[in-house]
């Protein structure tokens, strides 16, 4: 499996400087690249390859010393971007999707650079050393590398606390625990994910939180001059604002999948229509939450943790009874399940995340499971079955399920 980790940098000035020169140089590459495929074919019909390109880059590095400053490899990965690139403009096409064209990169939107694989670059004793770097370059590793990793590539990134370097590694996946522990997880706006245990994950809204600082940033960006220099720190100001929102969310993710895989040995998930509900009338909220993003977390985190995920349809998992599979209608204000045919009453993402469980087909047996997975409608249920009246608990009064502090 491949895992990427991030690191800090701690370059001093002359370092900075020459991560800047060299992040310049790249995006000059890009955009060069890019203009050569452009008249290549506009002027003789000519599709020019990356292969193609990294022939005529090996005459220009011969011919010019200030390209070949830098690493081989590290301009090699610019073009490969650049063919990537290409690459999802004709999927897009294909696919019948709306194209977008690759554009040049000005300078306030390329904002790294990396090496395609590792060579010309060293890492030893957290210093990074490579051909145009004055100096060893120093990381900040504060955590170690699994025993038994390769790494494969690592790319340099600039953002609004100054420069990181991430490395991409490739380590040996475990094999999978036996199904013991198994949820169902609903996910949500007012609550984020909703367990069929009847615990559940709070949600954080950092976007909304941060709605008003963000509209007085912008509001004094808009009043400033094009071009000036309270204009740029305003910008900067602006990128601040969004770069915290993210580093909050990211946190929020990050903790609340790794509580799910360490607590169950098997998550069950919706497959969400992500595409349409995002330009439904609650997109804002859809991408606060980044669901995408924690279900992409929740997958190589149980892969790594021996874990499983399971998606299921998420067709009618809020209107169905979770017990005798009665569909029972509800508008998006009606936070209550009552289900006239046997008498369910609870909280209506608690009942959709247990129809989430019964889903996935997970043998009743197993803890978590037992006393969820209700029989078909039409058959008759067994005294020890039947509910009458499962109170209905507020989102307050769940059990909690918060990340944990470093304490525990």
């Amino acid at each position: 499996m491949f895992l990427t980790y991030r690191y800090r940098l701690l370059p001093t000035k002359r370092q900075h400087r020459a991560l800047e020169e060299i992040l310049e140089s790249q995006r000059q590459l890009y955009n060069a690249a890019l203009e050569e495929r452009i008249d290549a074919y506009r002027k003789a019909g000519i599709a020019r390859s990356y292969f193609d390109q990294c022939r005529g880059l090996t005459q220009w590095r011969q011919s010019d010393a200030e390209a070949s400053a830098v690493p081989v490899p590290l301009q090699r990965a610019t073009l490969k971007r650049l063919d990537e690139a290409y690459q999802a403009f004709f999927r897009r096409i294909a696919r019948g999707a709306k194209p977008g064209f690759p554009r040049f990169r000005g300078k306030g939107r390329f904002n790294s650079f990396g090496f395609a694989y590792i060579s010309g670059i060293s890492l030893r004793a957290s210093r990074l050393r490579f051909k145009g770097m004055p100096g060893s370059l120093r990381v900040h590793l504060h955590r170690e590398f699994p025993q038994g990793v390769s790494i494969r590539c690592c790319s340099f990134k600039r953002d609004t606390k100054g420069w990181s370097v991430c490395f991409a590694v490739t380590m040996a996946s475990p094999a999978r625990h036996e199904a013991e522990r198994v949820v169902g997880v609903d996910l949500g706006i007012s609550i984020f994910a909703a367990l069929s245990d009847g615990g559940f994950i709070p949600s954080l809204r950092a976007a909304r939180q941060a709605e008003r600082r963000l509209r007085v940033a912008q509001r004094s960006l808009a009043r400033k001059k094009r071009g000036s220099a309270g204009r740029r720190q305003a910008r900067a100001v602006v990128a601040r604002c969004h770069a915290a929102v993210s580093r909050r969310r990211m946190e929020h993710l990050n903790q609340a999948s790794a509580r799910l895989v360490r607590d169950y040995d098997i998550i069950v998930i919706e497959k969400l229509n992500l595409k349409g509900l995002i330009s439904g009338p609650v997109s804002k909220d859809v991408h606060d939450a980044s669901w995408a993003t924690f279900i992409s977390m929740l997958r190589y985190k149980a892969e790594r943790a021996g874990a499983r995920v399971i998606e299921v349809n998420s067709r009618n998992t809020s209107q169905d009874c979770s017990v005798c599979y009665t569909r029972v209608s509800k508008d998006w204000g009606d936070r209550l399940h009552k289900c006239p045919q046997c008498g369910l009453s609870l909280d209506r993402d608690l009942n959709a995340a247990r129809n989430i469980l019964n889903r996935a087909g997970v043998s009743p047996g197993l803890p978590n499971v037992a006393g969820h997975c209700g029989m078909r409608a039409g058959k008759n249920l067994s005294a020890a079955r039947q509910p009458r009246d499962e109170a209905p608990l507020p989102p307050s009064h769940y059990p909690i399920f918060s990340p944990r502090s470093k304490a525990d």
